[in-house]
């Protein structure tokens, strides 16, 4: 009996415990039951499994990336910090390398070795600014200029955008950025040949459009040089810009000299002599600027090159009367401070220096002169071209670019196919300096390269950023 009664007391205790565990595992699933007056807990939340990370490829890694997409280059990201630097490799023959690799590349900041964060190969997009002199010396041969334009942008890659600037006594923006031949072709049709000459506010109005640009840019630029009438920029100004910007500048310049001289003395014979403009205010030139300026009376009516005090001479300049005003002004000045410096009273209306005086033995002093005035014109006229060369070389080699020279029209498109060649081989170069102070100094760039017997081109240097 008592066996009996422990198997049976054994039989019980197993029922209760495998209903108990039933309980449990019910309450589990579906909450456990809870007493009257006591709140629910919260049922736990089922972790959730977190995405596995892609891996990270070679191009992620870099920043910013090593190569560049045509679709990616206005949002690639760089920081204002980064410098960039354009670059052209060639062979001692003067072949252009189209296959180094970012490794192959050294950079030093005044003297000190910088890493290379940023590699931009030719197949990389260009924007491109095409700037066209349009001023009074181009008149006969502007179709030339048009085609030889026209076959530079054909000449381009793909994926290359430009904009067309033209530039006379107006600067005219004639499109946004494209790829688009067929609009490319339409801007460069409508230019059409004018008088002045603003070139460095053309010039400005072409730096300022690369603001929000990244990655290679250049500026094409076709002119003989010689700027009048800028109403905003200057010589200095642009050329300390460019300082700033890393943007590659190909001048092509073309020569006006002689023919500018051989029209002003024709002008001079017109006038049977120097005409002598009436006396008015001299405005002094823009701050900065090397190369005279001539303000215009009246700018939305410019007499032509004949008449009598006009403001307009031949290819856009001012005519002979009004250079050698602008020059005895100049010497005028200059007499006077020197003779303010030393203590001395000059008269109170010196006369300009018109050939022989009173008592002179030449038999026709007025021939004699005209000979004074014509040697004075071409002093003068030498020094204005002298200004246009020097304003071209500086673009060029401040921005490491390369001064081409198209002494007649006939060699334009030679030039501009020079030009188109060199940069779909041109590499870009970018780097975070180690001396980050922004203090607005000029520091020395200086690239190398490890493989053997090649030449490298690029920008001498850069101005730091002021302030911040």
């Amino acid at each position: 009996m008592r066996r009996q009664f422990v198997l049976r007391f054994i039989l019980v205790a197993c029922i209760c415990l495998a209903g108990a565990l039933a309980d449990a595992t019910q309450s589990q699933a579906q909450g456990r039951r809870v007493p009257p007056g006591r709140k629910a807990p919260a049922p736990a939340a089922t972790p959730t499994p977190p995405k596995p990370l892609p891996e990270p490829s070679p191009e992620a890694s870099a920043e910013p990336p090593i190569e560049l997409d045509a679709q990616d280059v206005d949002t690639l990201r760089i920081t204002t910090d980064l410098v960039t630097v354009p670059v052209i490799a060639t062979t001692r023959e003067g072949n252009y390398i189209p296959d180094l690799r970012q490794e192959e590349f050294s950079v030093s900041e005044n003297g000190v070795k910088q890493e290379v964060a940023f590699f931009a190969t030719v197949s990389a997009p260009f924007h491109v600014v095409l700037m066209l002199d349009t001023s009074g010396s181009t008149r006969e041969k502007i179709g030339l200029i048009r085609e030889a334009a026209i076959a530079f942008v054909d000449q381009l890659q793909k994926g290359d955008r430009v904009k067309v600037i033209s530039f006379d006594d107006e600067v005219r923006d004639l499109n946004e950025f494209t790829s688009d031949r067929s609009l490319l072709r339409n801007s460069i049709n409508k230019t059409m040949p004018g008088k002045g000459t603003k070139l460095y506010d053309a010039f400005e109005v072409a730096l300022s459009s690369f603001k929000k640009i990244k990655g290679r840019k250049a500026i094409v630029l076709f002119s003989d040089g010689v700027d009048y009438f800028s109403d905003r920029a200057s010589f200095d100004g642009t050329l300390r810009w460019l300082d700033e910007e890393a943007v590659i500048v190909y001048p092509i310049r073309y020569e006006t000299r002689e023919a500018t001289a051989r029209l002003m003395r024709e002008q001079m014979e017109e006038q049977q002599g120097p005409v002598l403009p009436t006396i008015g205010v001299i405005h002094a030139p823009a701050p900065g600027t090397t190369a005279p300026t001539f303000p215009s009376d009246d700018p939305d009516t410019v007499p032509t090159s004949g008449q009598r005090g006009s403001k307009t001479g031949p290819f856009g300049l001012p005519p002979a009367s009004e250079i050698l005003r602008r020059r005895r002004e100049s010497e005028r000045e200059r007499d006077r401070d020197r003779d303010r410096d030393s203590g001395r009273y000059p008269e109170r209306f010196p006369s300009p220096d018109r050939g022989p005086g009173p008592g002179s033995t030449d038999p026709n002093p007025r021939r004699s002169s005209r000979r004074s005035e014509d040697e004075e014109l071409n002093r003068e006229l030498d020094r204005i071209f002298l200004t246009a060369d020097s304003y071209l070389t500086e673009l060029a080699s401040k921005s490491g670019g390369h001064l081409l020279r198209a002494d007649t029209l006939g060699s334009l498109p030679a030039a501009f196919a020079k030009i188109a060649a060199e940069l779909r081989t041109q590499y870009a170069i970018g780097y975070y300096p180690i001396d980050k102070k922004r203090d607005g100094t000029y520091r020395k760039i200086k690239v190398t390269s490890t493989r053997k017997n090649i030449s490298v081109r690029a920008r001498p240097g850069y101005r730091a950023p002021s302030g911040g």
